[in-house]
């Protein structure tokens, strides 16, 4: 076990990684997918140890390695490893709550948060789901992430076909295109796969009050598992409308921020399923404290999965920690080196399920070398659909 008598926090670094595509990997309501990015963060303590985090890529990957490097890394240096609580909240005042840059601050903190559990497992040698109060189990897993976005009803067929005979039991469609193809897309799936495959539907904000008769209608007639983000984040009075015309479960979190936003969405008593997201919404520490008000609610936590397999051991993490915790999910894409690469061994969706290992931290081998041929692009990972 490492020595943490005097260990300090010596370096912060944050890397950008991109991986470019020849077409569009994804069509969806966030835009056409043309590369994947990741925003690394690597901390470094005084007796060598390392921890790594990842922070959302933002659409503007480079701006947040900037923000981390230039404003946030000066001032964890010199601090305790240990003391994320303390750490979170320096942040919180010097940049977050007056004259930072709000949201990008919270993603960019969310990064460092991660690679501090990191640290502080591999210190102690405990996983981080046990250093939360959790303990190792398997967390049923959805077909989600960068997959099964709009396209026509016989190649989306053959993808959830795909993923079913994998073990998958719940998947997530991309809806928001408009009411009639979201309808279409939805019924086709039900109607081929049965009633024992949960369908869950997001519409990533890209639908309007009025949309709400045809998108409830749909919904309900196929039994919708949940549906998510139907509308921008700003939008409660439609999410109160909304949920007073349906049965079928509402879900959001993606896109709110710090334990404070939540406070408001919860007390709105508009949604049913809470998602909020390590890598954005300000880290494990700050997701473990959304999921506990979560809770106080009687709400379950689906966690937003972002890019890369430090994401996905973050959110095991946490949801072996939470009593409320529901469904992990899995990113299908078809290409992603940052799931598939970069981890030595990485964690694997098994039967529908996934588990963490019993690894100090996160759990991961991180191969540095491996990214090196991914070098960062800067400009928005997601093209806007016209």
């Amino acid at each position: 076990m490492s020595s943490t008598k005097n260990n300090v926090i010596e370096q912060v670094t944050a890397m950008v990684f991109s991986c470019r595509f020849d077409d569009i990997a994804l069509r969806f309501g966030v835009g056409n997918m043309v590369k994947r990015d990741l925003v690394l963060v690597k901390i470094t303590c005084s007796d060598g140890t390392i921890g790594y985090g990842e922070a959302h890529h933002a659409l503007s990957p480079t701006s947040i390695a900037e923000l981390i490097r230039s404003s946030l890394a000066p001032i964890l240096i010199g601090e305790s490893p240990f003391n994320t609580e303390g750490i979170w909240e320096k942040i919180y005042r010097h940049q977050v709550a007056t004259h930072g840059a709000g949201t990008a601050v919270a993603i960019a903190m969310s990064g460092i948060d991660i690679a501090l559990w990191d640290i502080k497992g591999k210190m102690l040698q405990q996983p981080v789901y046990r250093l939360l109060g959790g303990e190792r189990r398997k967390i049923r897993a959805y077909a989600g992430g960068l997959s099964l976005g709009y396209q026509p009803l016989e190649s989306l067929e053959k993808e959830v076909q795909k993923y079913v005979e994998q073990g998958y039991t719940a998947i997530k469609l991309r809806v928001g295109q408009n009411p009639k193809k979201d309808a279409e897309r939805v019924s086709h799936i039900r109607k081929t796969f049965g009633p024992q495959l949960d369908i869950a539907v997001d519409a990533a904000t890209r639908y309007h009050i009025l949309d709400v008769p045809e998108v409830v209608k749909f919904c309900e007639e196929n039994h919708v598992y949940w549906l998510e983000e139907p509308f921008t984040p700003d939008n409660i009075q439609a999410y109160h409308e909304l949920r007073k015309s349906t049965r079928i479960p509402i879900a959001a979190g993606e896109n709110h921020y710090t334990k404070y936003q939540f406070r408001e969405l919860l007390q709105a008593g508009t949604i049913d399923i809470v998602q909020a997201d390590c890598t954005k919404a300000g880290g494990i520490t700050e997701v473990k404290k959304i999921s506990d008000m979560a809770a106080a609610w009687h709400l379950p936590m689906a966690p937003h999965t972002s890019q890369s397999m430090l994401s996905t051991a973050a959110n095991i993490h946490l949801l072996c920690a939470i009593p409320n915790a529901l469904i992990y999910e899995a990113d299908l894409a078809l290409v992603n080196p940052f799931r598939d690469e970069m981890i030595k061994s990485p964690l694997i969706v098994k039967d529908g399920y996934i588990e963490p290992n019993d690894r100090p931290g996160l759990g991961l081998e991180l191969d540095e070398e491996a990214l090196s041929k991914y070098p960062g692009l800067p400009g928005a990972c997601y093209v806007y659909n016209l």
